[in-house]
Order: structure tokens, then sequence, then C-alpha cells
């Protein structure tokens, strides 16, 4: 289960926002909630929304105007439940709720593989509070782990399909590869652990919207866009410190904190630079065709860090111009990722600075040579150019970036030859 929330009246008319099982969301005017509104009559931590097993529950945080569910003013901090398509009010700003169900057959079918997930899970240790997401070969619960006190997210290897050996040591691998990761900005993975044969990972629960959701209703502002993809592209330049391709940046796969830190999600096609054998089987490894490098469009097990430059130019072009530069309708879309340029940038957002839109395109070259030649380049680059076109956006600084890093990047000259 999951819930929609519209923006009805206000500054975002038609922006959409998804909080999923076991999240906890903080709407306000500051900059540390999950949800920015944008109204002065919003205080800065105004109203949280919590997916529960049991349903949604609103509570106000104290605000100075008040918090209203259809009509009446909620007590300040006391959960109250919300119901399917009430109207929740904060200042000038309103959001209709409507709870995204399942229909039966897809109802029972999850109820049967929690009851085969369930026994893997000390029940001393994890209540389980629902399913938030599912693959070709794992299922991802959010869970209460109740001797730390914490919400965590457990990504569990499926049982009702025949996992071979080498899938087994992918799924394993997930995991290693991300605790071999030091990064604020990649999600953690606490724990992996095996029980009667199968792997679970125990790994961090992001109380956020995915990038992918906040395009819901339409595209990001440029700044926000290139504040997400700088952060990426710290998350990816620790990856690849460690020898880690990732192989699969889009939207969906990043998440963004209540802080507003942008968090690189799911390893699972990540390819070990040094490893001496490929765990890449035919046809995996190809990650989302509209957001795939070239070269990786025809040899994924062979690429570099340059696929991952690519990836990220994909992403930060669609969260700015509100699709990506190519969209999969058909087999075609090969061919033009293979042999075509990403249609124009500036074509397609005109309110973006030409030099955004170069370097974004520098991204996007067919020719992995022809793209800037590191994840750490692009971060310092497009901190830039969000301070030079932007000033006006001041968010906080984001952690990993250190006192030289930053007394380069002011020094004059320091943008030639990035």
């Amino acid at each position: 289960m999951q819930v929609e929330l519209t923006v009805r009246a206000g500054r975002e008319v038609g922006r959409r926002y998804v909080v999923r099982m076991g999240q906890r969301f903080v709407l306000g005017r500051g900059r540390d909630v999950s949800i920015r509104v944008q109204d002065e009559k919003v205080s800065r931590r105004h109203v949280a929304l919590e997916l529960r097993p049991e349903g949604l529950y609103v509570s106000d945080l104290g605000s100075r105007n008040g918090s209203f569910l259809d009509g009446a003013k909620l007590e300040p901090n006391t959960p109250t439940a919300v119901r399917p398509e009430d109207v929740l009010q904060i200042g000038d700003h309103v959001f209709y709720v409507v709870t995204l169900g399942l229909d039966e057959r897809t109802k029972r079918e999850r109820a049967r593989t929690r009851r085969l997930d369930e026994p893997l899970l000390p029940r001393e240790e994890f209540d389980i509070l629902g399913e938030i997401g599912r693959g070709a070969t794992g299922r991802v619960y959010a869970a209460h782990q109740k001797l730390l006190g914490r919400n965590v997210a457990i990504k569990v290897l499926r049982t009702e399909i025949d996992v071979d050996e080498e899938t087994r040591q992918r799924f394993l691998r997930e995991g290693r590869v991300c605790v071999r990761i030091d990064s604020p900005y990649v999600v953690d993975v606490f724990d992996v652990r095996l029980s009667d044969g199968r792997f679970y990972l125990i790994m961090e629960l992001v109380n956020g919207l995915s990038a992918k959701d906040k395009l819901y209703g339409g595209p990001l502002s440029i700044p926000e866009a290139l504040l997400i993809g700088e952060q990426v592209a710290l998350g990816l330049s620790a990856a690849h410190a460690a020898g880690i391709v990732h192989r699969d940046i889009k939207p969906a796969n990043i998440l963004i904190t209540p802080e507003g830190r942008a968090k690189l999600s799911d390893f699972g096609i990540a390819k070990e630079l040094n490893s001496m054998e490929s765990l890449t089987a035919t046809g995996e490894g190809l990650g989302t065709l509209a957001y795939v490098s070239p070269e990786q469009a025809t040899e994924a097990k062979t690429v570099d860090t340059r696929t991952d430059v690519y990836s990220l130019g994909a992403t930060v072009y669609h969260l700015i111009a509100g699709r990506p530069p190519f969209i999969p309708q058909s087999a075609k879309v090969l061919l033009a990722i293979l042999d075509q340029p990403a249609p124009s940038l500036a074509a397609a957002a005109p309110h973006c600075p030409p030099e955004v839109a170069d370097y974004i395109h520098q991204m996007l070259e067919k020719d992995p040579a022809g793209r800037p030649s590191d994840a750490a380049s692009v971060a310092t680059r497009l901190r830039r150019l969000r301070e030079k076109h932007f000033p006006e956006f001041s968010p906080n600084k984001p952690p990993g970036w250190s006192l030289e890093e930053s007394s380069e990047m002011t020094t004059p000259g320091a943008l030639d030859g990035v």
C-alpha cells in the first residue's frame, strides 16, 4: 500500500507526492523537511505524515496556524487517522489524499510471498511493516528493528523461482559492494545475513521521495536538479574509488532525505572493475534503456566509470526537461541511443542556461572519451554552474566537500579544462 498526495491549491498545483509503507514525511517551509511547502502561512516543520500497516496518520507538529483535515483542526502532536480521499490543508495549500491499494490477486500474492519471507527474519528482532518494492530476484520490505528502535529496509532473495548460484552471488555482491562504499550520498547497507540458504540485506530506509517521485507533476527547478546531480556524482565518485560501476543511474534509484540530500540506491547490477570474472549474464547489466549509455547498450560487461557519467547526464536532463533524452517507446530507440545526438536540452527547457545545457550534452557524448573524465569533476562542475547561475539558491553546505576543495573551486579559472 502507498498513499499519493496531490496539490489541489497552492504554489505547485498538480504536483504529486507518494508516501510508502514505513515512511514518515514532514511537510513544512524549512529545508530539513521531506516535502517543502513554499507558503508564508506554513511553519518550518508543520505537519508529519506516517504510513503504518493500519493506515496513514497525520500529526500537526505545533504549527503556528494549525493543520486541517476535512475542515477539522488537528490537535497538536496527536496522530490522527486519514481516510481515503480526505483533504489536508496547511496554510494556503490543499492536499488531496488517495490511498493506492492493490487488486485482490496482487494482495493474495503478496500475502503468500510475505509468509515465505517472514521466517527468515527473527520475530524478536523485526516487525515487517509492509512490502515497498520487488524485482526479478528480490523483494524489499519496510521493517521495524525492535532492538535498535529504528525502521529499516530489508531486501530478500526470492524463493518461488529457481535461483541459481550466479543469482545468489549477484545478490550477495550487492551487499558486499555497498558496504565497501563510504559516502553520505549512497544508501547504507547495515548487514548481510544468510538464513536457510537465502541471503537478505538490511539497509537504510530513507524517509523521503525518490527523484522519480519528485518528477510527478512536472520537471524540477534547475538549481534543484543540479544539486541532485552534484550529490549523486559525489556518491558515484566514492563508488568508483571503491572499484564499483553502478550501471543503473536513473531517477527511481535516487532517494532524497528530509534534509535534501540525494542518496544513490540499488547496486543490483553493479560491476566490479577489478573482478577477474563477470557475474553479468546475457541480457543483464543493461540498466534502464532511457538512461543507458551507447557502450552499455551493446556490451554491458566491458563498461567503465564513464557509463555512469552518461546515465547521470540523462538523469539530470530528465529532471530539468521533464523527460529523458530518449524515450523507449519502441526498439528503434536503441538505434537513436547508439547513433543520434540527444535532443537539444535548450529546446526542451528554454529557461535552462546555455552553459548548463552544454555541459549536460557533454555528459551525453556517444564516445566515452568525449565525456567528463570522472564523477568528481562532474560534481565540481555542477556545483559551480549552480552557484554561478542561481546564487540565490543556497542549500545547506553538503557534506563531502573539504576545505581544500572549497578553496580550489573559488580560485579564478578553476573551471578551465573541467
